[in-house]
């Protein structure tokens, strides 16, 4: 062998090895393996889908090319402006950054959050061939909306003020209801215990979304169940009021229950878990002092910033104050929070 042959054969085997190594990276391997399973092949084009939201009809109008989706749009006139149409508004660039069908619902808005799945999957079945593509006009979509936005069923309220509660998160969920000759004119919840970033939250936005409905029958705010059910209950208590389905509640100055602690005893330091995210790995930093839980930092730089990302920075005083890996799970981001608390549980292991 020559010495040119000889230095052609070592820059062979140089470019193999180099290759191996490359290919061999487990993050690379990982990506193309996730590529090559997700890739859809779609006739490039406009295709609407529809599905049925809280309100009526939630249509999405999706841009796909031969790589995937370029764009979302959203219409919902049917949905209450404040919870299901701002989560059709935050959903549109979760769906872009997926490429597919499947995001997390957004808090407090799963039947508008799963219509707009629903719907972005139907339009991504016509731009695969899946199903043939389906012919819309403008009346068939703005027909059944203009029916469902009609006031709810005829009761007869007394006009006054009425007051209701039940047992929410962390003590009682307080409703004031106003009744006008039209029907609700406002409704003020308060809770003083529930946790400010997410029952206190809730509650903010649960309010006008009771008066819009007319009445107590709404969909609550994702990851806030039991306060969004409190908030329910004591709406639904004024208005049986209201409508001679009940006597008035007498107010008594009940004493408020504080939040259950966990009764576990922790050795003081600094722990860390870990656990599979919506993207990737969601790591939590939890500091134990003689009390009992300090602080928590939840990291997850691959779950979705608008989504998940927010509920784990609503999450944080969440486990603080609980003092336990046990807390309500942040609306429409069920596999982060669920992730979030997997982690802390991991790290309060550690400190037991």
């Amino acid at each position: 062998m020559t010495q040119k042959e000889k230095g052609y054969a070592g820059l062979g085997v140089m470019l193999v090895l180099a290759v191996g190594t490359v290919l061999g990276s487990d993050p690379l391997y990982k990506a193309i393996d996730v590529m090559s399973a997700e890739k859809v092949d779609y006739t490039p084009g406009t295709y609407v889908g529809g599905a049925q939201g809280f309100g009526g009809e939630v249509t999405a109008t999706v841009t796909v090319s031969n790589s995937g989706i370029e764009s979302v749009e959203f219409a919902g006139a049917g949905e209450t402006p404040a919870i299901g149409g701002t989560a059709l508004e935050q959903l549109a660039p979760a769906f872009v950054e997926a490429n597919g069908s499947r995001v997390d619902a957004v808090a407090g808005a799963t039947i508008s959050s799963n219509a707009a799945m629903e719907a972005v999957q139907q339009a991504l079945d016509q731009a695969s061939g899946k199903i043939d593509v389906i012919e819309r006009t403008e009346p068939e979509t703005e027909a059944p909306k203009e029916e469902t936005k009609e006031p709810a069923a005829p009761i007869d309220y007394t006009p006054g003020t009425y007051e209701g509660s039940a047992k929410g998160f962390g003590g009682q969920v307080k409703a004031v209801v106003v009744i006008g000759e039209g029907g609700i004119e406002s409704v003020e919840l308060t809770g003083a215990d529930e946790t400010p970033e997410l029952g206190g939250d809730a509650l903010e936005k649960l309010a006008p979304a009771f008066k819009e409905a007319g009445t107590a029958d709404i969909d609550g705010i994702s990851g806030c169940t039991i306060t969004s059910d409190a908030a329910k209950e004591a709406v639904k208590a004024a208005l049986d009021q209201a409508s001679g389905a009940a006597a008035p509640e007498e107010t008594t100055a009940e004493a408020v229950k504080e939040p259950v602690k966990a009764d576990v005893s922790y050795k003081p330091g600094t722990y860390e878990g870990s656990a599979k995210g919506f993207g990737g790995e969601v790591k939590a930093e939890v500091v134990i002092g003689e009390g009992g839980i300090e602080s928590v930092k939840l990291t997850g730089a691959d779950e979705t910033p608008e989504l998940g990302g927010e509920a784990l920075e609503k999450l944080e005083p969440a486990f603080v104050e609980a003092g336990s890996a046990q807390v309500d799970g942040v609306s429409g981001c069920t596999i982060s929070s669920d992730a979030a608390k997997e982690a802390v549980q991991a790290a309060l292991d550690q400190a037991k």
